[in-house]
């Protein structure tokens, strides 16, 4: 009986210690199960907003070309309606762009297409997901960066924490987007013509307007108003301030009269028919009676053209009424 007390009691220290160092398992394993899930799930919503940055980062300039396109619409169409152009494009831009208003007043074209939409989108998203989004734009800058493109430079301060406090990301930077102003219109034609001859930014498809004495691809410049790039002109972005300046990045075209006669406008059969010195009736030496080119296309030019469009060695007249 003895024997049998003495091999229970071993039985139970047995079971007992064995059971400890089972229990003893178990709880450091479910400690380090515990930790690796913890880190794990760290690594997880870092891994989940660097995507979310880097979609941002990207994002970004999507957002700012469909804002900006939509800017330059709303300006034309600001400047078609109130016969006046802007004193500081620059300062409107920045307006509409961020703001989506015109000189104070709402514009239908920038509704739920202003970047200060798109932020506010944005932070809808971060929240869902469980992110804190804070972005604070300092700067919007509209540059005419090469004679078809606008360049917009935004500067802002980014910030973003995950609500778990797990990690944040903090950044200053200036993002650059351009901004190609093909498909836009130019507020000179649509100011001057009422808006019945509005001309849309193109380019000629040629690299000449003459070949020999062939003059067919000038007159499809003609016949279209098609732009070219010319140093004697204002910039794209200039004609909405009503500068006649030369720039760098100065374009010009042709002005069809007969598409303004067809529309009841009064026209000026001897003016100068580059498109800022018809409309501002500016005064130079002049170009007419071109070898080849019809009489009822009324093709006037300054003198200092002649190269520009390729006419030197046709037949033209300096005799100009």
């Amino acid at each position: 009986m003895k024997l049998f007390s003495t091999n229970r009691g071993y039985t139970y220290l047995l079971v007992s210690t064995l059971l400890i160092v089972v229990l003893f398992i178990l709880f450091f394993s479910s400690s380090k199960y515990t930790y690796q899930d913890k880190e794990l799930s760290e690594q997880i919503r870092i891994r989940a907003m660097n995507d979310f940055v880097k979609n941002l980062d990207n994002d970004i300039h999507r957002a700012t070309y469909i804002s900006a396109f939509r800017s330059m619409l709303a300006l034309e169409d600001h400047v078609t309606t109130t016969g006046n152009y802007l004193s500081d494009i620059n300062s409107s831009f920045k307006e509409t762009f961020y703001y989506g208003t015109v000189d104070g007043s709402s514009s239908a074209i920038m509704e739920n297409s202003s970047f200060s939409d798109y932020l506010y989108n944005v932070r809808q998203i971060s929240d869902s997901i469980g992110l804190s989004l804070f972005i604070n734009v300092t700067d919007i800058k509209l540059v005419q960066s090469d004679p078809w493109s606008m360049t917009v430079f935004m500067t802002m301060n980014v910030t973003i924490n995950d609500l778990r406090n797990t990690a944040s990301w903090h950044i200053t930077k200036e993002y650059m987007t351009v901004i190609p102003i093909d498909s836009l219109r130019d507020p000179l034609y649509s100011k001057n013509t009422f808006n019945r001859v509005p001309n849309t930014i193109r380019k000629l498809n040629s690299s000449y307007f003459v070949l020999g004495t062939n003059t067919s691809m000038l007159l499809e410049h003609l016949d279209g108003s098609y732009y070219i790039n010319s140093t004697y002109a204002p910039s794209f972005i200039m004609r909405f301030e009503g500068k006649t300046d030369p720039d760098p990045n100065g374009i010009e075209s042709i002005v069809n009269i007969r598409s303004l006669s067809d529309q009841g406008l009064s026209v000026d059969e001897a003016r100068v028919k580059i498109d800022y010195i018809y409309f501002n009736n500016l005064t130079s030496d002049k170009v007419c009676l071109v070898q080849n080119v019809p009489s009822s296309y009324y093709f006037v030019i300054p003198v200092n053209r002649t190269g520009l469009y390729q006419i030197g060695g046709l037949n033209y007249s300096t005799t100009c009424p």
